[in-house]
């Protein structure tokens, strides 16, 4: 059976990974919303330029102004780089 020391030695090593791994996550969530939305508007104009089909326009006009949405409320919430 673990210590009282133990367990808090534990915990102390569980609360400083979680507190390095937050901002890495949250600059990760900022930075993949921004890509995928620029990924996809570049997609679906690759699409209509190229082969000249309006087919799956919709979705990916709607994916991506979705994903551009999400990426101004984490820039707006300073998710991403203070440098951006």
């Amino acid at each position: 059976m673990a210590t009282h020391s133990q367990v808090r030695t534990f915990a102390r090593l569980v609360e400083s990974v979680w507190f390095a791994a937050l901002p890495r996550i949250r600059k990760f969530l900022w930075l993949s919303a921004g890509m995928f939305s620029a990924a996809t508007f570049a997609m679906a104009m690759v699409g209509v330029l190229l082969y000249g089909r309006v087919d799956g326009l919709a979705t990916s006009f709607l994916a991506g102004t979705v994903s551009a949405a999400l990426f101004g409320l984490a820039s707006i919430f300073r998710f991403g780089p203070d440098a951006a």
